[in-house]
């Protein structure tokens, strides 16, 4: 074998030193390659994760902005077009539930639906706010204030009248008995003249007697005067007497308005629809719901909160009939025409008439429907009985004693009017025995726990419709001229159509 040159061994040592930096250089760049690819992977991964977290931000910002409008609206703070747009919108996706929100969700949830159903909403504004709710109370609260105000103003200066009138019939009295004093001693001073001077003026006998007499008799006639004078004080005593205690029920009367409604008060007995003259609304009782004709309600509103006011608006009473939940009835009384007209929604309530549960009663003392003092104590039962009230005792007026038992079954005792005391101040023969009858069934009342109640306030209660002569002061009620219109009879639940107004 030849030899090798020198050229060809630097040849090849120079190939084998190109291969290594060839093999390194390939090296080098596959490691810088795969490092740059492992970082390009966390970049993308942390633009993921922040645009995560931007999406998650934006979502619980929203949601809380929107509860911070929601909240600004049912408060009452106003807000511009932009913002109330946007609630808009955003109220449309919260009531489909197609808005996001934070772990609070649910809780804001119920708040915001309870807010809802009390103050109610209208496109991008609530109802009501609870701003105009308060400044409603407070401006109530005011004006009952005032209304107590006036009133005891009115006691007092009753009290005072009563008070001068006392003195004054004191001092009537203190002059009848000195008028009365002077005349005996003048009589007595004529009759020792008469009897010194008789030995010497026989004849003066006659003359003397007749001024006697003509003195007696003026004397009588003075006293009957004063006596009418004193009767006269004693009535105005009395009337006096019986203002104040009308001022008192009064003021007792406006003290307890703000009491809340009988627990018994349903809200699903109610007006349908009002006819055109708002004379003869319908109702949804009817003969399946054991509805008769002359079976009273007495009407009531709806309160901010959804539950019926204690203070009637007025009273109605069926007329016809109609169907198994369908009645015509006639509008008995109005408190306020204008300011609280009676509208379809509105509830009625009878505290005495269930139609699955016979009420019972009691009665006792004297039943002055007409206001002419005349008892009407047996047309009065007659008409609880056609209202399905059953009565389980009442005072007979021919001798005072009580027919029937007062049980726990029995749910009011109807008090009557007490008999009148005669001019001596005394109770005498049956009205006597009324008056003690009277205080004995109110004792067997509270015996068996028997709620009490006077008969103008009963018969409001069940908004039966009283004469100007009965109603008394208290009575928030008037009785106004309404003709009941002749309604159709019609099968099942259907209303009749709209009357002309004119017809």
């Amino acid at each position: 074998m030849p030899p090798r040159s020198k050229s060809q061994g630097e040849s090849k040592q120079g190939l084998i030193i190109t291969l290594v930096f060839f093999i390194l250089a390939t090296i080098g760049l596959g490691v810088a390659t795969y490092f740059g690819f492992s970082e390009q992977d966390k970049l993308e991964k942390a633009a993921k994760d922040a645009k995560k977290s931007e999406d998650t931000f934006k979502t619980e910002r929203d949601w809380y902005k929107f509860q911070s409008m929601m909240l600004y609206s049912y408060i009452g703070k106003a807000q511009g077009m932009e913002d109330a747009d946007t609630l808009a919108t955003r109220k449309g996706d919260f009531d489909r539930g197609s808005m996001k929100g934070g772990k609070d969700k649910e809780f804001v949830t119920k708040v915001l639906k309870d807010l809802d159903k009390q103050l109610g909403w209208n496109g991008n504004q609530p109802k009501d706010t609870l701003v105009g709710t308060i400044a409603k109370a407070n401006t109530e609260i005011a004006n009952r204030d005032k209304q107590i105000a006036d009133l005891k103003s009115e006691r007092d200066k009753a009290k005072q009248a009563a008070a001068k009138s006392d003195a004054d019939l004191e001092t009537a009295r203190g002059d009848f008995k000195k008028q009365l004093t002077d005349l005996e001693t003048k009589l007595k001073q004529d009759f020792v003249k008469k009897d010194e001077t008789l030995v010497n003026f026989r004849g003066d006998v006659d003359k003397l007697s007749a001024k006697n007499t003509k003195d007696l008799e003026a004397a009588a006639q003075k006293n009957k005067e004063l006596l009418a004078q004193l009767k006269k004080k004693d009535d105005d005593i009395k009337h006096l007497k019986d203002r104040i205690r009308a001022q008192e029920d009064q003021i007792l009367a406006f003290e307890v308005k703000h009491e809340k409604a009988p627990a018994s008060m349903r809200t699903d007995w109610k007006i349908i629809r009002m006819d055109p003259r708002g004379l003869n609304p319908y109702i949804n009782l009817g003969s399946a719901d054991h509805v008769n004709p002359q079976l009273t309600f007495t009407i009531h509103g709806m309160g901010v909160d959804n539950r019926p006011n204690p203070q009637p608006k007025g009273t109605l009473e069926v007329i016809n009939v109609l169907g198994p939940h369908l009645s015509q009835t006639r509008v008995t009384a109005v408190r306020d025409r204008n300011r609280d007209p009676i509208t379809e929604g509105d509830v009625i309530y009878n505290a005495s008439w269930n139609p699955n549960l016979k009420k019972h009663v009691a009665i006792a003392g004297i039943i002055n429907l007409a206001g002419d003092g005349r008892d009407s104590l047996y047309e009065f039962m007659r008409s609880l009985e056609r209202q399905n009230i059953a009565v389980d005792a009442y005072l007979d007026p021919k001798d005072g004693t009580m027919k029937g038992q007062i049980t726990f079954r029995t749910d009011f005792l109807i008090l009557g009017e007490p008999p009148d005391v005669k001019s001596n101040g005394k109770l005498e023969g049956v009205d006597e025995k009324i008056d003690s009858g009277r205080k004995l069934m109110q004792a067997e009342a509270k015996k068996y726990g028997v709620q009490q109640k006077g008969l103008v306030a009963y018969l409001e209660l069940i908004g039966y419709r009283l004469p100007h002569s009965t109603r008394d002061a208290t009575s928030p009620l008037y009785n106004p001229d309404l003709r009941p219109d002749q309604a159709p009879r019609l099968g099942g639940d259907r209303v009749p159509p709209p009357m002309h107004p004119d017809k």
